[in-house]
């Protein structure tokens, strides 16, 4: 499968909510890519599917290590990329860094899914 192919395919199984899946392809395409750019903003999208299932599955000491390299990443997370919107990607990112701390417990944590990845 070319790059192209494997975006698609991971926004068709992050859009039908099946982030483990999406999460796997997005990892995929990781590996099909040279321009270190499109490498992180790949990787964002990947650890972003990664969260999700973390938080479906309640596994939140899983979702608190991902907050550890989120961060740093969501810095230079583009608002678009390949024609898709990810400003509310970015804005959902953001939020889950604001509500789950690298460490400690763990509060209450709103809007655990993650939202629909567009076309712009």
């Amino acid at each position: 499968m070319n790059a192209s192919e494997l975006w698609h395919n991971a926004l068709d199984e992050h859009n039908r909510k099946d982030y483990h899946e999406a999460h796997e392809i997005f990892e995929d395409l990781w590996l099909e890519l040279d321009n270190r750019t499109e490498k992180d903003t790949v990787q964002t999208l990947a650890q972003a599917d990664a969260l999700a299932v973390h938080l479906e599955t309640g596994n939140l000491r899983a979702a608190q290590r991902l907050m550890r390299q989120l961060p740093e990443l969501v810095q230079t997370f583009p608002d678009t990329y390949r024609n898709v919107n990810l400003k509310k990607m970015k804005e959902w990112i953001n939020s889950m860094i604001a509500q789950i701390p690298p460490f400690g417990e763990i509060k209450d944590i709103s809007k655990k899914e993650p939202p629909k990845l567009i076309h712009s």
